[in-house]
């Protein structure tokens, strides 16, 4: 029988489903959770936190709540450093935060323990600082200013808040992020309308976005092929 679980958070419902592919739905709290066995036998709970790290932090209490084994958010991010690319996966030693009131995290010997027996493809993913910002990362100067100010590899608005409820609690903590788009891409102001805030995307805003400006779609079919790359690479982590 199973006797470990790992609890995931991740952000939005297309990367939950990436990650965890073979599921049971339920709810907890009002967020949706997936649940399933990991191809190894042990179990595994994804909780959906939606964006942001307070909604990150509610999920993450939740999840904390269940006393998983580790407790790992995953999802896409925005590449900072020169060389990563859309698919990349890359795992976090450290994570900066730019939210004032939630100080950095640095991976422990308890984490690191933890994850190489939960999480054996961690050993084949590249590993450097990360950082969560307070909103999204647009342009390639955005991009640049924050890799030289944290020297992080990618950047996520949600893992500095799961870490700190992980850290609260006692659970060993780890991080996974899939590139969705590199430091030389920027991203369409437009396409932030097509995410939800409880991490659901929603088609009929974008539309209306390319009626209004037809040479976006010039920008979105790229982008959109990236993400797809990001989500792919998401599948692997328990492969």
């Amino acid at each position: 029988m199973p006797d470990k679980t790992v609890g995931i958070v991740a952000a939005m419902e297309q990367e939950a489903k990436a990650i965890c592919p073979v599921s049971e739905k339920s709810m907890l709290g009002r967020f949706e959770l997936l649940s399933g066995i990991l191809p190894g036998g042990n179990l595994f709970m994804c909780i959906i936190s939606g964006i942001g790290t307070e909604r990150a932090a509610e999920a993450a209490n939740l999840l904390a709540q269940k006393k998983p084994n580790l407790i790992l958010s995953a999802g896409v991010s925005g590449g900072l450093a020169r060389g990563t690319s859309a698919g990349d996966l890359l795992a976090a030693s450290t994570i900066h935060s730019e939210i004032p009131e939630i100080e950095p995290w640095h991976e422990s010997e308890q984490d690191a323990d933890t994850r190489k027996e939960l999480l054996p493809a961690y050993r084949r993913i590249p590993s450097g600082p990360m950082v969560t910002a307070a909103a999204p990362v647009m342009t390639q100067q955005e991009k640049t200013s924050l890799h030289d100010k944290t020297g992080a590899l990618a950047a996520d608005m949600e893992s500095i808040a799961v870490a700190q409820v992980a850290a609260k609690e006692g659970i060993p903590f780890a991080c996974i992020r899939a590139v969705s788009d590199a430091s030389t891409r920027a991203i369409p102001a437009e396409s932030l309308n097509g995410v939800t805030a409880d991490g659901k995307t929603q088609l009929t805003p974008i539309l209306k976005a390319i009626a209004n400006r037809p040479s976006l779609i010039l920008e979105l079919i790229p982008m959109g092929m990236d993400y797809s790359k990001a989500l792919k690479s998401l599948g692997k982590i328990f492969v």
